[in-house]
C-alpha cells in the first residue's frame, strides 16, 4: 500500500476503506484515492484527485445504496474540493457522525459544481482494506 500517509491520531496503522475514484463521460481522465481511517469518535477522511477540471469547485458526498450507477440519497457530506491549476484536488478531514461500518461499501461520488448544476464526473466503492 503505497502513498499511505501514517497519522499519529489514528487508531490503527492503515486505513480500514478505500476507494477508488474514476471519471465518467467527458470525465474519464479523472482518477484519484480516498482512504477512511477509523479515530476514537469518528473518521479521518485522506484523498487525492487529479485529472479534474482546472480551478473548479466540486461538492463530494457518501451516498445511500451499493452501487455507482445511479446512487441515491446522499448519507454523508464531505466538505466541498477545489481543483489547482493542475486539476489536482486533496481532502483531509476529521468527521465525527460517522464511523465506518456505516460507509463501508457506499459509492463516493464527486460532482462538478457549475451553472447551478451538479452533474456526477467520478465514483468509486468504498472497499474495506484487508
Amino acid at each position: 500500500m503505497r502513498n499511505v500517509t501514517k497519522f499519529s491520531f489514528v487508531e490503527q496503522d492503515r486505513p480500514v476503506l478505500r476507494a477508488e475514484l474514476k471519471g465518467e463521460g467527458e470525465h474519464s481522465g479523472v482518477y484519484g484515492i480516498v482512504y477512511v481511517y477509523t479515530l476514537p469518535n469518528g473518521v479521518y477522511v485522506q484523498g487525492n484527485i487529479e485529472g479534474l477540471p482546472s480551478s473548479s469547485n466540486f461538492s463530494f458526498h457518501v451516498h445511500e445504496g451499493l452501487e455507482c450507477k445511479g446512487p441515491g440519497e446522499k448519507i454523508l457530506i464531505l466538505p466541498d474540493l477545489m481543483s489547482d491549476m493542475d486539476g489536482k484536488a486533496s481532502t483531509q478531514t476529521y468527521l465525527d457522525r460517522v464511523n465506518s461500518t456505516q460507509i463501508a461499501g457506499r459509492p463516493m461520488v464527486l460532482h462538478l459544481k457549475a451553472d447551478g448544476q451538479e452533474p456526477q464526473i467520478a465514483c468509486g466503492l468504498l472497499s474495506r482494506v484487508l
